[in-house]
């Protein structure tokens, strides 16, 4: 659409440019004024670009909040201590497949405990 206008108002510019004018321009200055505006106004609108302005967003005033509550543990402590021995009862198998119980001292050891 734009070209064929475009086109268009060449065609005219050329035919009102080849036609003869007469050598004084006595009370002419309006048509010509006249002319010359109508075709800035064709041209201008045909040829400006477009620019598309969205429309304003507000958002309103910055909202600060604070961060949340942060929960460290205490470093965990750690202690030896000894343990005592006990009995436990253990079963004893002989070669020939006779299953017997017996009494046998478990020592007491060391143990690192944490918490």
């Amino acid at each position: 659409m734009k070209k064929i206008a475009a086109v268009v108002m060449l065609a005219i510019a050329v035919a009102v440019a080849m036609t003869p004018a007469p050598a004084e321009a006595r009370r002419r200055f309006w048509g010509g004024f006249a002319v010359g505006t109508a075709t800035g106004f064709v041209f201008g609108s045909a040829f400006a670009p477009r620019f598309y302005h969205p429309p304003a967003v507000y958002y309103g005033p910055p909202v600060y909040y604070a961060p949340a509550p942060v929960y460290v543990a205490p470093a965990p402590v750690c202690y030896t201590t000894h343990t005592s021995g006990y009995w436990a009862t253990v079963p004893v198998s002989d070669g020939s497949g006779y299953i017997t119980y017996q009494h046998q001292y478990v020592p007491g050891r060391p143990q690192t405990v944490c918490r």
